[in-house]
């Protein structure tokens, strides 16, 4: 028998809030609407009065934002799936937080791999996931992210199956492939392993200075000790370990590292 669950959607359009409705009486049967909210106090209000399991709501809407609706709990004990028509740089903000997603319009099958993932969890935001993907989603600072930025005093929320672990990306040493897994090696504390590809985390780190030298590996430039030219080469790490450059990444590695110097002031 299918876990029963009751949810509402907080959205200011109608007509989202309506296909939404009508693909999960399709595809999630197990899903109860209880409710829908054309605005943050309203939906809060609505939160109060069903208390759901989970909630579809919407990022951006008039007056206040979906944050603002969370904020106003002093604890967020129900799930949240947001819904959301940003685009170019909401993928990357949602990875980084590992915070659930549905870009409008809503894929069918996006909608139950989401909905399947809650079953399974049963777990509510976390204030830190919610203040990373703030910070990602800002506008201003995604423009900035045309050329790469330092790593300095940004998180990563990774999750595991203990729970969600949040890491500053400046001891991140390096990320390595397990097949559909990676491993992330840190400068204190043991590894922690996620199941997500390299691929994932390649896509997410692309405007930091962290690069993918080899299918394997993916390294975190503030932490190379040496580069030991060869064929491709290898670069050794602040942990000691010893990773092998791709001969096809080379050059493109090469010329991030020069640039990594020159803007970090540490090119002698």
């Amino acid at each position: 028998m299918k876990q029963h669950l009751r949810a509402i959607i907080i959205d200011d359009e109608t007509n989202a809030r309506e296909a939404l409705i009508n693909l999960l009486a399709l595809i999630c049967p197990e899903v109860e609407i209880c409710g829908e909210a054309k605005n943050a106090d309203l939906g809060i209000e609505l939160i109060g009065k069903v208390k759901p399991n989970l909630v579809f709501l919407d990022i951006q809407m008039p007056g206040k934002t979906g944050f603002d609706l969370l904020a106003s709990f002093e604890k967020v004990d129900f799930g949240v799936i947001f819904t959301t028509a940003y685009q170019e740089y909401a993928i990357r903000a949602f990875r980084f937080s590992a915070i659930d997603y549905l870009l409008k319009p809503i894929d069918p099958e996006e909608l139950e791999a989401a909905v399947s993932k809650f079953k399974s969890q049963v777990a509510s935001v976390n204030p830190q996931q919610l203040q990373i993907l703030q910070e990602h989603l800002d506008p201003a600072r995604s423009l900035r992210l045309v050329q790469r930025t330092r790593n300095d005093n940004q998180r990563i929320a990774l999750p595991t199956a203990e729970g969600i672990h949040f890491v500053q990306m400046t001891d991140i040493i390096q990320c390595e492939s397990l097949g559909s897994y990676t491993k992330f090696h840190l400068v204190k504390g043991p590894a922690i392993v996620v199941s997500r590809l390299l691929k994932e985390y390649e896509e997410i780190l692309d405007n930091y200075y962290f690069f993918r030298v080899h299918q394997s590996n993916i390294i975190n430039l503030e932490h190379i000790k040496r580069y030991v030219k060869g064929d491709g080469g290898q670069v050794w790490m602040s942990d000691n370990t010893e990773i092998e450059v791709s001969r096809r990444r080379k050059d493109e590695f090469l010329s991030l590292l020069s640039e990594f110097y020159v803007n970090s002031g540490k090119l002698k």
